[in-house]
């Protein structure tokens, strides 16, 4: 019996729908070239999602299993959409021929939450939702933190800092930016994130603030697995001055980290380009202006 194309096509559309909707993650594989006796033919599809299952098919036999694979190493590494050219007879399948495979992942936005609504948490406010991020915005202050400043933000929440960490507790795939007035604020929301499931934490800082937070962490028996996750400072060294250029700086470091697919699969970051070789002094001149400008 011949295949109903139609129906499976609904089926296909409703689960990435739910994929879609319940921000969940998979990749869509489609057939776009098929030559020879490729089971496969031009605009086959399947859903992958992140355990090997699968939704449709693009052919079946080992061919089908390699477009698994790959599809999988697409949610990890980062790098966003590919084509694939599959060679059959090099793959072992006698009915021989090529297809290509486009495979496209579908992940859910990147979250992030801003803890400091001054000048630099609403610039990277604005550079991070043109990213296509959700963003959420936390200050004690409304004055400070409010839809005039951050009309970008799904959420704005004006709390103190503890109590908001308390009742709003980062998850897996939330990334924490801390940049607040004050390095008092900026210590005691460190210490209460990073014992967290955060995916990762940021913030703005001297190598000399950076290294005593850090020790603090330590200090209080927070595991050496999450204190990596920890950057600070925070930000490419790109001479970044002003809010615009430190959000910028942030939002390049953060999509290194995305494109590296380090934050995937859960190991330490990669180091950042520079952040080792910065003249001390330029670098505090940096911080200084950028926290009095917070």
């Amino acid at each position: 019996m011949e295949p109903n194309f139609n129906q499976d096509l609904k089926q296909l559309t409703r689960s990435l729908q739910e994929v879609v909707e319940n921000e969940r993650e998979a990749v869509l594989a489609l057939v776009i070239r098929s030559l020879g006796s490729a089971p496969g033919k031009v605009g086959a599809k399947m859903l992958i999602f992140p355990d090997g299952s699968i939704e449709g098919t693009v052919g079946g036999g080992v061919v089908e299993a390699r477009v698994i694979a790959d599809s999988l190493n697409a949610l990890e590494d980062g790098k966003g959409p590919r084509t694939i050219n599959y060679n059959l007879s090099e793959l072992g399948m006698s009915c021989g021929g090529e297809m290509g495979v486009y495979l496209e992942p579908v992940l859910p936005p990147k979250r992030i939450i801003i803890f400091g609504g001054g000048h630099v948490g609403a610039a990277v406010a604005r550079v991070m939702a043109s990213l296509g991020c959700r963003i959420k915005v936390v200050d004690d202050r409304p004055e400070w933190a409010n839809r005039e400043r951050f009309p970008q933000a799904e959420e704005i929440i004006n709390l103190p800092f503890a109590e908001a960490v308390s009742k709003y507790p980062p998850g897996p795939r939330d990334h924490v930016l801390i940049m607040t007035r004050g390095h008092e604020h900026d210590q005691l929301i460190l210490e209460a994130v990073a014992d967290k499931d955060a995916a990762w934490v940021g913030m703005i800082g001297s190598k000399k603030k950076a290294a005593q937070a850090l020790q603090k962490l330590q200090d209080n028996g927070v595991p050496k697995e999450k204190i990596l996750k920890v950057r600070c400072p925070v930000g490419l060294d790109i001479g970044a001055i002003t809010p615009e250029e430190i959000a910028i700086s942030i939002a390049a470091e953060l999509i290194l980290l995305w494109r590296s697919g380090k934050m995937r699969s859960g190991s330490q970051p990669p180091p950042v380009p520079g952040r080792n070789n910065r003249p001390e002094a330029k670098n505090e001149g940096v911080v200084k202006k950028s926290s009095e400008e917070k």
